[in-house]
């Protein structure tokens, strides 16, 4: 094809071709199949003894009108966009603003007065934030990888060195502005990771076979452990489970071999319990899941209370705002009873009904995508809203060790919900660009 692909003919009809593509980025790769088929007939023409000249025309005429091959190619690889993935976020952003409202106004502390303004604020910059990505292209995110991981790392060790004003370590303060960042990191490092493991590894020529297996061991193990280490230091058990439980949808979705899974699995398995030994109050909390009729009064307080809640809300609730002010933390962990005891048990179950909506339109996207880094995107965020979402509803009612595990999009968790609306931007990228990478000539 090198002979004859700057053809005068051949290149009226390539631009012809792209010219009904609207999606630029697939041009070249148009281009290559197009002129792959081209250079057979043309060959095959030119052997028979024909010119250059009329075996180029017979070529293209036979391969049939550019308009209507640039029309296939158009239907087949133009992005498309997951309303339905949008609708529900949008259904479950209104469902949060009713909730934040309600809460500031059955609350009786004052720090809340602001809460339901400081959520809309959020929820505006996260849903400018999600559209704009999830019309953008999410694979050239795949070569910050790196920078994303180091960078998320680094804030992690500086807050463990400092210490915020209420004498919790995790937060780095700037001005008024907290920002948590072991909440933030499973996040940050799960997105860093995805790009790092679905990236195939250079093969260094002379490289010998211990510096390889230790390049192998920390791409695939320590970037795992390190970040593991570092969360647990700030004695956050939740976020713990939700970047290990990432992790491990990336190594089933990846395929990573029985070995990785294994030393991930028993390491993590031995530092968990180590913090969780370490830690008498974690301990306890165990062992009041286990005996929920047990010193209600105490440690299984906050579950006491829950159940009270759901019990005597009825079919319709207590109404909007509706006052409660023995359930504790009503506007994040324990969220979920709330709206059941305003609103009534046939809230709660369509909020589970659209959870579960929202879960199914996630696995359908992860399904069709082909492209392994976008794959692994959708595959890690969807445990990590899973996770949240089941087990924050599971411990209102006693079937989860009560912790800080809170409902996406519903509950108030600050500045987490801005990165929350990225991640959802995230998979509507991914989907938009499913088509954009297998190439078919019909």
């Amino acid at each position: 094809m090198n002979n004859f692909r700057h053809h005068e003919e051949i290149t009226s009809f390539l631009k012809q071709v792209c010219r009904k593509i609207k999606a630029k980025e697939v041009h070249p790769e148009v281009r290559l199949e197009l002129e792959s088929h081209l250079q057979e007939l043309i060959e095959e023409k030119l052997s028979s003894g024909i010119d250059l000249d009329t075996a180029v025309r017979e070529a293209i005429s036979q391969m049939g009108t550019p308009d209507v091959i640039g029309q296939q190619f158009h239907l087949a690889h133009r992005p498309r966009f997951n309303w339905g993935l949008l609708a529900i976020i949008v259904v479950l952003m209104a469902v949060g603003l009713v909730a934040i409202f309600s809460a500031q106004t059955a609350s009786y502390r004052q720090n809340l007065s602001s809460l339901a303004m400081k959520q809309v604020l959020f929820f505006s910059i996260g849903s400018c934030l999600m559209l704009l990505i999830g019309f953008s292209n999410y694979r050239k995110l795949a070569r910050y990888s790196w920078l994303l991981y180091i960078g998320t790392i680094s804030l992690l060790f500086y807050a463990l060195l400092t210490m915020n004003e209420a004498g919790l370590r995790g937060f780095v303060g700037w001005r008024s502005i907290q920002l948590n960042i072991s909440s933030l990191a499973p996040y940050l490092l799960l997105i860093a990771i995805a790009g790092i493991w679905s990236t195939p590894q250079r093969i260094v020529a002379n490289e010998s076979e211990v510096r390889t297996f230790l390049l192998k061991s920390w791409i695939n193990v320590g970037t795992v452990w390190l970040p593991s280490l570092l969360i647990l230091y700030t004695h956050s058990i939740a976020n713990f489970v939700l970047f290990i439980i990432g992790c491990l949808s990336l190594l089933l979705v990846l395929r990573k071999r029985r070995t990785i899974l294994a030393a991930h699995c028993s390491i993590l398995a031995v530092a968990f319990c180590y913090f969780l030994y370490s830690q008498s109050y974690k301990i306890n909390r165990l062992l009041a899941f286990i005996h929920p009729d047990e010193d209600q009064r105490g440690i299984n307080f906050q579950l006491t209370q829950s159940k009270m809640a759901i019990q005597s809300a009825g079919w319709w609730g207590h109404g909007f705002g509706a006052p409660f002010s023995m359930l504790p933390t009503l506007q994040t962990e324990m969220m979920f009873p709330f709206l059941i005891y305003c609103f009534g048990w046939g809230a709660g179950i369509v909020l589970v009904m659209m959870v579960v909506l929202f879960v199914q339109q996630a696995i359908s996207v992860s399904r069709k995508v082909k492209d392994p880094y976008g794959k692994a995107i959708v595959s890690t965020l969807l445990a990590l809203f899973t996770t949240q979402f089941a087990w924050s509803m599971l411990m209102s009612i006693g079937l989860a060790p009560y912790s800080s595990f809170q409902l996406p999009f519903i509950s108030y968790s600050g500045l987490l919900v801005i990165l929350q609306f990225v991640a959802i931007g995230l998979m509507l990228s991914v989907y938009r660009r499913k088509d954009l990478g297998a190439w078919q000539l019909t």
